[in-house]
């Protein structure tokens, strides 16, 4: 009597493992399945797109320079800039103001031709070109002399890194290029 009791108790169990077997199962395949990752979209559709936004940034950003060097009031070119960019404004800002210098005239950008956008998330990187003529910018000292430097052309070229997306693209980085390049 004690087998049969020991059989029966031994099929109990399997019966409940193979409950608890297959209640488990079922639990997991009905188990939702985990939420797809979504992959960040790009902040601009093509890097076409990423240069002519570039270049519309740095046109706009070259006009509150040119506006800012006429002494219009809220000319604010410190919109369009971040990081190294800005501090390097603010440090020429406060070079010229504690030296007495002033800048005047105007410079025009004659071209913008974008060099590599990074566009892999939600915020891209882009480098490009920008020739400048600065034919009509001088640097004039508290007396009113002109002290630009000689060797200054009439053109110069600048490389520039802008950061952001379409709805904010903001000059991180800029830098003289090679003349030539113009």
């Amino acid at each position: 009597m004690v087998m049969q009791k020991s059989a029966k108790c031994r099929r109990r169990i399997a019966v409940i493992n193979g409950l608890v077997a297959l209640v488990a199962c079922l639990l997991l395949a009905c188990a939702p399945a985990p939420a797809p990752t979504p992959s960040p979209t790009p902040a601009f559709a093509s890097e076409e797109a990423a240069f002519e936004a570039a270049e519309e940034v740095y046109r706009a950003y070259n006009d509150a320079l040119n506006a800012r060097s006429a002494g219009t009031s809220g000319a604010d070119p410190h919109q369009y800039l971040t990081g190294l960019a800005l501090e390097g404004d603010i440090d020429t800002q406060t070079l010229l103001l504690s030296s007495g210098m002033r800048v005047t005239g105007a410079a025009m950008v004659e071209s913008f031709v974008g060099e590599s956008a990074d566009m892999g998330g939600s915020a891209s990187r882009v480098i490009g070109v920008a020739c400048i003529d600065v034919s009509s910018v001088v640097l004039l000292d508290e007396s009113g002399a002109n002290v630009t430097p000689p060797e200054r052309g009439d053109k110069i070229a600048q490389r520039i890194v802008f950061t952001g997306s379409a709805e904010s693209m903001l000059i991180a980085d800029e830098s003289v290029a090679d003349v030539s390049a113009c």
